[in-house]
């Protein structure tokens, strides 16, 4: 308690030092809680679900992807053949429309899951119950709404369960409210309904159709590893019910917990709580040299205490009670720092989506919080104190404590803590630069096609009413023509998806008339289908061969487009445009011929690479689906006469994604620009906190070194001579930790080359900018104090010595 009160009463004699320590402190520490939340959200925080670790997914691998989804019949087969298993549920992406009187239809983002998926979970409704097994049949009209929608179209009010509402033009009744904990963005998406599965006996016996997600509650006494090699023995024993393409390919069962990282999140949130510990870490070596600096000055003081009997302990408690007291009142103000930095990132990584991101701040976020905050106080109060415990006694007293600059091992840490925090400065600044350059080259790469101009929405026409291909295509024709017709409107286009974010499907296909490769080798292509129109709307260059037309209907004989890179993969040196392809087996087998080739088409929203770079367009008039982008290129926005046009044909079918397609992809990259941001922040302060230092250190050695400057100026030295003194101290030190930062850079300069570009090298335009700017900054941080000591008047400096 005496430790206590006197470091209370150092710190209050030093009002300037201890708010600066608070400050910086705040900033390091909030900054890193801040990107630990993200990470607690993203990775750490566990799953809403009793016996949680029991839970898991299991994926269909390919050399492609190891995360892909499963058949129907692969699904039953499994739930068959599997004993290691207490329960297991399948599940599948799916859209309703609400319908209800005197409002706007509006998408329901839903799941249609197997009768046991809430008894595999765990999860028990908030209101009414979950389905029966009776009920997961074809027909079925039943929902139950997650808390967030029963909220957002109900009010919360549990009278609507039990009663009849309209979904997809049929009448359907609500059974159940999921609890508020139960959403979980990674695992459903915004999972607004649930439906019951209700299997048709044509999705049953349909293997090429691989939609569907499996989860499952283990056996507690099967190991990870023993379910997966059981799993991986009846895959195997199960290949030839599976399609050639499928008959190689492996099965993973992973956790429940471990399935909502997406591939590279963990990795990058960790890249975050690393940098932002890089601007702790110079702001710890800011503090360590003040204190290094106050305890050189308390010299004689210690030199006292320890001449009447105080012991190293004695000494070391009074400088380590203040660097813990200094950083817990830090931690204290980062928590405020925290709270907003996380509602900042969360307003980011919400907008424009329909769910939000909650980075609240839990008992792991406190913890860490704490803990950070006890290490940071240890990390730069634990060196100045060992160091000034080790005081030479009769030195120190002799010295009467004028002009002390500290011994050699305390100008060794001075300077070795300098450059410390520039090495993490410029590897802060080089990373930002890294992603600056990558976003520039993001935004302004060719995706091959046009978005400016382009206006998108998407329409689903309820199946129970648009039940037969021709109802589909008339409703899409119709829209077509009453869109071409509005002024400003230069073309309209229909199909699947835009190239956005990705194409909705992939296929296996082999060149007929050539040997087949083994199964599993098959080239696997991104499929996409599209009306005539869509190539001339979106701008995508044709390169041999013809585009679609009305002639190509369900009627006609099957026609495909491929793109160039997979022409030449698959007819190097050949016409590609004539030949044939196949696809599927059996009854689903299909043939077509190539009637064109079109240039690549990259997704302007979606900055990772795809599986493949293969693509295929059929015509939407021979493979209708009740789910498509509607895209119009005209001279402005388009989005509300769009939404009318819809209406004015089916007022019961919502618009959704109704926006430019330029605002559109900018969503799918405003993770990136995120962290873009991030990464600017970090560097912006790591080098005004390092050059903060470097300015400190010199200024300080100036003050302590007065009376040698004097003499040399009294001895014939001129300004520049001492000029050239002082700025060489710090310039060296400065450019000792750019080499090192220079290393690390090159390091972070591999990773984040690949993630942009896919492929990993050096930057040899950011590194040198960034190395430039980082010693021009030590330049000035230690040309200010060195002026100052030119100044200095050699008379009064002797005089005051």
């Amino acid at each position: 308690m005496n430790d206590l009160r006197f470091a209370f009463r150092q710190l209050f004699k030093s009002p300037g030092y201890t708010l600066i320590a608070v400050i910086t402190l705040a900033l390091g520490i909030g900054l890193n809680t801040s990107m630990f939340s993200l990470m607690n959200l993203l990775i750490l925080r566990p799953l809403p679900y009793p016996e949680k670790d029991q839970l898991v997914r299991v994926f269909r691998t390919t050399p492609q992807n190891p995360r892909n989804d499963h058949s129907a019949p692969s699904f039953i087969d499994l739930r068959r053949e599997s004993a290691d298993f207490v329960r297991l549920a399948a599940y599948r992406q799916w859209g309703y429309t609400l319908t209800q009187p005197g409002r706007t239809p509006v998408n329901l983002s839903s799941l249609r899951v197997s009768a046991d998926f809430f008894d595999v979970l765990g999860v028990q409704p908030a209101y009414g119950r979950t389905f029966t097994p009776e009920e997961d049949q074809p027909g079925n009209q039943v929902i139950i709404l997650s808390h967030a929608a029963w909220m957002a179209h109900f009010g919360g009010d549990p009278g609507v369960v039990g009663r009849t509402f309209t979904i997809d033009g049929l009448s359907t009744t609500l059974i159940g409210v999921l609890p508020e904990n139960f959403s979980n963005l990674m695992l459903w998406g915004p999972g607004d309904a649930f439906r019951p599965f209700g299997l048709s006996e044509q999705e049953k016996a349909n293997r090429d159709d691989v939609g569907v997600q499996i989860i499952g509650r283990r056996n507690p006494d099967v190991t990870p590893e023993q379910l997966n090699a059981r799993l991986a023995t009846i895959y195997t024993n199960l290949a030839d019910t599976r399609p050639r393409d499928q008959s190689e390919d492996g099965i993973n069962a992973i956790s429940l917990q471990g399935s909502t990282i997406p591939p590279g999140t963990g990795i990058s949130t960790i890249m975050l709580l690393c940098l932002a510990g890089f601007v702790l870490l110079i702001v710890c070596g800011n503090l360590a040299n003040l204190q290094l600096a106050r305890a050189v000055s308390r010299g004689r003081e210690f030199a006292v205490r320890a001449a009447l009997g105080a012991s190293r302990a004695h000494l070391l408690k009074p400088l380590l009670t203040e660097s813990v007291l200094l950083a817990l009142t830090g931690g204290v103000l980062g928590i405020l720092v925290t709270v907003w930095g996380n509602e900042w990132i969360s307003k980011r990584l919400s907008e424009n989506l329909p769910v939000n991101f909650d980075l609240s701040i839990d008992w792991r976020v406190l913890a860490f919080a704490v803990g950070l905050s006890l290490l940071t106080g240890l990390v730069f109060g634990l060196a100045p104190a060992l160091l000034s415990s080790r005081v030479n006694v009769g030195e120190a007293l002799k010295s009467g404590g004028r002009s002390a600059t500290g011994d050699r091992s305390q100008h060794f840490m001075r300077n070795a803590l300098i450059v410390l925090q520039f090495a993490a400065a410029l590897i802060l600044l080089s990373s930002a630069g890294f992603f600056l350059r990558g976003m520039k080259l993001l935004l302004t790469r060719d995706p091959g096609w046009t978005p400016a101009g382009v206006t998108h929405g998407i329409i689903s026409p309820p199946a129970a009413r648009y039940t037969t291909p021709a109802q589909t295509l008339g409703l899409y024709s119709s829209l077509e023509e009453r869109l071409r017709a509005l002024p400003g409107v230069e073309n309209v286009a229909i199909g699947w998806m835009a190239p956005i974010y990705l194409f909705p499907t992939t296929r296996t296909f082999v060149v007929e008339g050539r040997e087949p490769p083994p199964p599993g080798k098959e080239p696997v292509a991104l499929v996409n289908a599209i009306s005539p129109s869509y190539l001339d709307t979106l701008r995508i260059p044709q390169l041999a061969g013809r585009p679609f037309s009305n002639s190509d209907h369900h009627e006609a004989s099957r026609v495909v487009m491929i793109n160039e890179s997979m022409a030449k993969a698959l007819f190097p040196g050949e016409n590609a445009v004539g030949r044939r392809l196949s696809s599927g087996e059996g009854a689903t087998r299909v043939t077509a011929e190539i009637v064109g080739v079109f240039r690549d088409v990259g997704m302007a929203g979606n900055p990772s690479p795809t599986a493949t770079p293969y693509q295929v367009f059929l015509p939407l008039a021979q493979e209708p689906w009740n789910y498509v982008a509607v895209m119009i290129r005209s001279s402005q926005p388009m989005t509300e006469p769009l939404r009318q046009a819809v209406q004015a044909l089916d007022p019961n079918i919502p618009v959704q994604m109704l926006n430019t397609a330029d605002e559109l992809a900018k969503t799918g990259i405003r993770g990136m620009e995120l962290i873009t941001k991030i990464f600017f922040a970090f560097s912006l302060l790591g080098l005004f906190l390092a050059a903060l230092g470097l300015y400190g250190v010199i200024m300080r050695l100036v003050m302590q070194r007065t009376a040698e400057i004097g003499v040399r100026m009294a001895l014939g030295a001129q300004w520049r001579d001492i000029l050239t003194l002082i700025m060489g101290m710090g310039f060296k030190l400065a450019l000792i930790g750019a080499g090192l930062g220079f290393l690390g850079s090159a390091l972070m300069s591999f990773g984040l080359s690949a993630l942009f570009s896919g492929e990993a090298g050096i930057d040899l335009v950011v590194l040198p900018l960034t190395t430039l700017l980082l010693i021009i900054v030590a330049l000035v941080a230690c040309y200010l104090p060195a002026r100052r000591a030119t100044k200095i008047d050699p008379i009064t400096a002797l005089r005051a010595e």
